[in-house]
């Protein structure tokens, strides 16, 4: 897998709140909140051309209402990745 990486560009705010518009809306009773992560997040910063998000939780029992939500927007759970109780999704467009 090749990895690019770019310059920083101002529309990943833009595109993270996309993001937040389009997922809020189906957790918000069950999460906390949702916060732009990783480099991309980083006013300047080059990166990846990947936005990435958490979405914050009180409790893990509430993590199932979580993948389902976002099944329904068209993601996928992908498991941990090795990191316990961090979970991976993909949005296939």
């Amino acid at each position: 897998m090749k990895v690019v990486v770019c310059s920083y560009k101002p529309e990943w705010k833009v595109k993270f709140n996309n993001l937040y518009q389009t997922i809020w809306p189906s957790i918000k009773e069950t999460a906390l909140s949702i916060q732009h992560v990783g480099s991309t997040s980083v006013e300047g910063l080059s990166a990846k051309d990947i936005i990435d998000l958490d979405i914050v939780i009180a409790s893990y029992d509430e993590f199932p209402q979580i993948v389902e939500a976002l099944k329904k927007l068209g993601y996928t759970h992908r498991g941990d990745l090795g990191i316990f109780q961090r979970e991976s999704f993909i949005h296939k467009t």
